[in-house]
């Protein structure tokens, strides 16, 4: 044990015993008992000031806390942490936890980033809070990003699972699950030729799908069709999914396959959109399955067939999260697996009758 650690140890036991506003021996008599310099008592003094737990008075030196002045140690009691992108759905699911924590009487401040370079620019300025939530939009989340939120923050809580097995519970949807499920409905239903339109982002869970896909694709004529856009889930174009199916059409208009499982959709009107442009009609021309949330009528317009997660269900989670983390639960944080659905609007048509 170093000298510090001593120190802290020793700290920690005068709290305990000490009644709010009691004062502890002073630096100087600390100094003294364990053979020590300043700087080495100030640094264990140190998380314990930061915490609130100790407060230096003016006259009166190193003083225990009132429990009261130890909660407002916390800036506030959860900080939402998100990276700005256009996603309807990542907006949701932020203002309605703002909502629901707000009406617990929970004290929330909710921040929005560009890059790694702002988000540590703007934790740099703040106090600790007791769960940071961190919404990336798929971007990894880096080293010292991480090493920042865990000065910030007691819990992190990540809307996605591009990192895990890092001590933060991760939430979000296994899309190679999603993928397996849509394609084996599609085969059911008869189709043998089928493509894949998502996201060429390095993001994990989208490199997950796109490697799923590649295997699933070994049965078809080429290795299938995967289909790239230089785009992340939730910025696609009309334009963008236009120029991708016109470059797949042979010499005489038709495309190869009969069905597309397209994923990173989150405006339905972009699709049909898409389709309309290229005189296509989904369920009759094309078959279509999306990989979205089976309850978020915006993106699947009640007219494609749509696996994925409830919408209600993940905010839920996020919620029954962050509150256990708040009541100290004590369990390992973990990887947090929504279920997934199918619902059908007849976008898919069946080859086998």
């Amino acid at each position: 044990m170093s000298r510090t650690e001593e120190i802290s140890r020793h700290i920690a036991e005068e709290i305990a015993r000490r009644e709010p506003g009691e004062r502890l021996p002073t630096v100087r008599e600390m100094m003294k008992r364990f053979r020590t310099a300043q700087r080495t008592v100030e640094a264990a003094l140190a998380p314990f000031i930061a915490e609130g737990r100790l407060q230096v008075r003016r006259g009166a030196g190193i003083v225990v806390t009132e429990p009261a002045t130890r909660a407002q140690a916390w800036e506030a009691d959860v900080l939402i942490l998100y990276r700005i992108s256009a996603s309807r759905l990542a907006r949701n699911l932020l203002m309605e936890l703002e909502t629901r924590l707000r009406a617990r009487d929970l004290r929330v401040m909710l921040l929005g980033f560009s890059d790694d370079a702002h988000a540590l620019s703007v934790l740099s300025r703040l106090g600790r809070f007791r769960v940071c939530l961190v919404q990336v939009h798929f971007e990894p989340l880096q080293l010292p990003f991480l090493a920042s939120l865990a000065e910030h923050a007691d819990s992190v809580v990540v809307d996605g699972i591009s990192t895990t097995g890092v001590g933060i519970d991760a939430i979000g949807t296994n899309w190679r699950e999603a993928l397996v499920v849509a394609m084996r409905r599609l085969r059911e239903k008869g189709h043998a030729r089928i493509a894949f339109l998502t996201s060429g982002h390095p993001a994990r869970q989208i490199a997950m799908a796109r490697r799923e896909y590649r295997r699933l694709g070994e049965a078809m004529p080429g290795g299938g069709w995967l289909i790239e856009l230089d785009a992340l889930p939730g910025d696609y174009t009309s334009d963008r999914i236009v120029r991708a199916l016109e470059s797949q059409r042979d010499p005489d208009g038709r495309l190869p396959f009969t069905a597309l499982v397209l994923w990173g959709l989150v405006d339905g009107l972009v699709l049909d959109s898409a389709l309309s442009r290229l005189g296509l009609l989904g369920g009759r021309d094309l078959s279509v399955i999306l990989l979205g949330s089976v309850d978020f009528g915006p993106e699947h317009l009640n007219s494609f067939d749509v696996v994925g997660n409830r919408d209600a269900e993940k905010i839920d989670r996020f919620e029954a999260v962050i509150l256990s983390r708040l009541e100290d639960d004590t369990t390992e944080p973990d990887t947090h697996y929504l279920p997934l659905h199918r619902l059908d609007f007849g976008s898919v048509a069946d080859l086998t009758e």
